[in-house]
């Protein structure tokens, strides 16, 4: 196709500064036939419209939510609010379960940890035992959390204020954090965050919160999946107990 002299283009070179890729990034999008130029000029000189602008920045955005670039060419043509939502909703998901798996990890290398400071010699069983005992506590919370095993599932959750919600994001927020810098349920810092944690009424007052939220998102107009943030949920109470069982010990 001729270019339209009224139309401002661009070389692959000029299309992939304002973009900040490489060129070689673009001849690869368009050897896999995601992103044609629009025309050619002279000496077959390849030139890009705004429209192809837009279309390398679909495919960027794209690809940084984790869609491969067949199901990006895929998808071309659909409604692009829609393909957004899809992507961004699979990605949510992803980083959820992986920073799930992050947590489950921390806590036990935590577990690990306060065993080796306990005794410098190393017994293999013991921390297998460990490993063990961590995974199994937080199926226990899994089970309190989701509601299953429980002796009677149906009976009422009671309510919690805005302030006690908030409090409770504060801490799970805190909590987090602290478990990402790598801090024992034997420092200060958890001290603190299981003195909190104790304020605000302990385990039993956060599986009830927990079963409210899960019910409140199981009814309402946004529905999530029984993993959605479990997870994330188990394993930080799980940080939270172990350290208040360490403060009263």
């Amino acid at each position: 196709m001729a270019p339209d002299q009224n139309q401002p283009y661009m070389t692959v070179g000029e299309l992939a500064a304002r973009v900040g890729v490489t060129v070689r990034t673009i001849q690869y999008y368009d050897q896999r036939g995601l992103l044609h130029p629009t025309c050619k000029g002279e000496q077959n000189l390849r030139l890009y419209s705004a429209a192809d602008e837009e279309r390398l920045y679909r495919i960027l955005t794209l690809k940084y939510l984790g869609l491969s670039l067949s199901q990006i060419q895929q998808g071309e043509g659909s409604d692009a609010a829609e393909e957004l939502s899809a992507a961004l909703c699979r990605r949510e998901q992803e980083l959820e379960r992986e920073s799930a798996e992050v947590l489950r990890n921390l806590n036990v290398l935590q577990g690990l940890r306060r065993n080796l400071d306990q005794d410098d010699s190393v017994d293999w069983g013991r921390l297998a035992e460990t490993v063990g005992s961590v995974q199994q506590r937080e199926d226990v919370l899994w089970f309190a959390i989701t509601g299953e095993h429980a002796a009677h599932p149906e009976a009422p959750v009671p309510e919690l204020t805005r302030d006690e919600v908030t409090r409770w994001h504060q801490l799970m927020g805190d909590t987090i954090e602290a478990m990402h810098d790598g801090v024992l349920v034997t420092d200060q810092r958890a001290r603190d965050l299981a003195q909190r944690f104790a304020d605000l009424g302990g385990m039993t007052h956060a599986l009830a919160g927990l079963k409210r939220l899960a019910h409140q998102r199981s009814s309402g107009p946004k529905q999530y999946g029984r993993d959605f943030y479990a997870g994330i949920q188990r394993r930080t109470l799980s940080f939270l107990q172990d350290a208040l069982d360490e403060m009263r010990e």
